[in-house]
């Protein structure tokens, strides 16, 4: 069962009281999880869980050591802060690490739906039925998931710190197959239910597959693109990734490194990361219940800098964003809530200013090549068109890429004005428009 509020806030109030070190911080992570899956036009998984996972950090001077459980009484808690502690007895000193943080404001955000908390199995049912049935009436063949989540997250430490917050949020996806080759895709991540829509969802997805069908060839070469939110999400999920964080900027392999100040991204591009935006979902505060908010990382093209955490903001001698991951991890802070800001283009503008083009609704298996230059290579899924004179035509077999996000994004054509929020995993969004960039290279079909 999940913890409520309170009971997670005392929870991680009575691990630090047991935790026998130079300082302590405990993290509580108490979720109810439920998910629908369905394929082949039809449910065929249905599964809720609900968790408590309690992490203890003991510091000894400059050593560190974490234990988890997901045992709650006091004798479990007793134990986990005592392999903590015994953990960070062998670890090796850090002579840079600045102890714990101390308690800051964090500014309240309501992130908890009710409509989410009552969209139980019958009504996931009911909206996997939903998004089926627009594939079905076309002849397709849909699969996908209708997800909830429900969390309570509480922090403490030593030095005063006691940071806690529930959220909510609905995901669901939809891939929609129909007659040759064609695919499409859809998704929707909200905090609140109530904004869902499993129709619109699932036409949107049978729409496209019905327009996919029957994929031409287009021989490699680079062409002016126009990317889908989908698209647009993997290329600034993979920036905040590589490019964003303080640990690659520390180690020199981000491409902000010597250019903080300098224009690297065309002047149409402004990224930020914003937990506090009411479009977006998850916590107003990181994992070591460090206060988020507003952080400015691209503006008009010029970099501001990286996201931090308390070890990176005294190592580089930076403010602390925020941007604590559990620890230990190996990626340093991370930004998990990035959004572009919106242009003034309407995507149908955006194709009828392209001579000769591709159209991509979204990628797939995109990996990095190149970390400095945000080299990316993947392929494209699910509707992919041939632009010509300003228009739609001819749907395309799925692209393999190879492409500088940085690049890329320094030839930018036009921004879209509408934003749409997208999951790129659990735990973090991406709140991005549709974007025109003037070259995107393509180097080959993937079958």
């Amino acid at each position: 069962m999940r913890l409520s509020l309170a009971d997670a806030r005392a929870l991680a109030a009575r691990a630090i009281q047991l935790t026998a070190a130079d300082e302590a911080e405990v993290l509580v992570a108490s979720s109810a999880t439920a998910l629908t899956r369905f394929a082949d036009n039809r449910i065929h998984q249905n599964v809720a869980e609900s968790d408590t996972h309690v992490s203890i950090r003991a510091v000894l001077g400059t050593r560190v050591g974490v234990a988890s459980t997901n045992r709650t009484d006091d004798e479990s808690l007793a134990r986990c802060a005592a392999a903590a502690l015994e953990i960070a007895r062998y670890a090796p000193d850090d002579p840079a690490f600045p102890g714990l943080p101390t308690a800051r404001r964090i500014s309240p955000v309501n992130r908890v739906s009710a409509a989410t908390r009552g969209f139980d199995a019958s009504r996931r049912a009911a909206a996997a039925a939903a998004i089926i049935e627009q594939s079905v009436e076309r002849g397709f063949t849909a699969a996908g998931t209708v997800a909830t989540s429900d969390q309570a997250v509480a922090i403490a430490n030593s030095h005063g710190v006691d940071a806690a917050m529930e959220t909510t949020d609905l995901r669901a996806t939809v891939l929609s197959m129909g007659d040759g080759a064609g695919s499409g895709w859809a998704s929707f991540l909200a905090a609140d239910a109530d904004a869902f829509s499993p129709e619109a969802l699932g036409d949107q997805a049978a729409t496209t597959a019905s327009r996919a069908a029957s994929p031409t060839s287009l021989d490699p070469g680079s062409y002016a693109v126009v990317l889908a939110p989908e698209a647009v999400s993997d290329i600034i999920d993979f920036l905040g990734y590589v490019g964003f964080g303080a640990k690659a900027f520390a180690e020199g392999s981000s491409f902000l490194v010597s250019h903080v100040g300098d224009r690297v991204l065309d002047e149409r591009i402004t990224i930020r990361d914003d937990a506090l935006s009411a479009e977006t979902v998850g916590l107003a505060f990181d994992f070591e219940g460090q206060p988020k908010g507003p952080t400015s990382l691209i503006s008009a093209g010029i970099a501001s800098g990286p996201v931090t955490d308390s070890y990176y903001a005294s190592t580089l001698r930076l403010p602390n964003t925020g941007h604590a991951l559990p620890a230990p991890n190996p990626y340093g802070p991370m930004a998990l809530n990035l959004e572009m800001a919106a242009g003034d283009a309407g995507v149908m503008d955006m194709i009828a200013s392209v001579k000769r083009g591709v159209y991509v609704s979204r990628f797939h298996y995109v990996n990095v090549e190149d970390p400095m230059k945000v080299t990316l290579t993947g392929m494209t899924r699910d509707g992919t068109f041939l632009i010509e004179d300003g228009r739609l035509t001819n749907p395309v077999r799925n692209l393999r890429f190879t492409q500088s996000a940085v690049e890329a994004l320094s030839h930018v054509l036009a921004v879209g004005r509408e934003r749409t929020l997208v999951g790129p995993g659990e735990g973090g969004a991406t709140l991005v428009p549709a974007l025109l960039l003037e070259k995107w290279a393509f180097t080959g079909q993937t079958g």
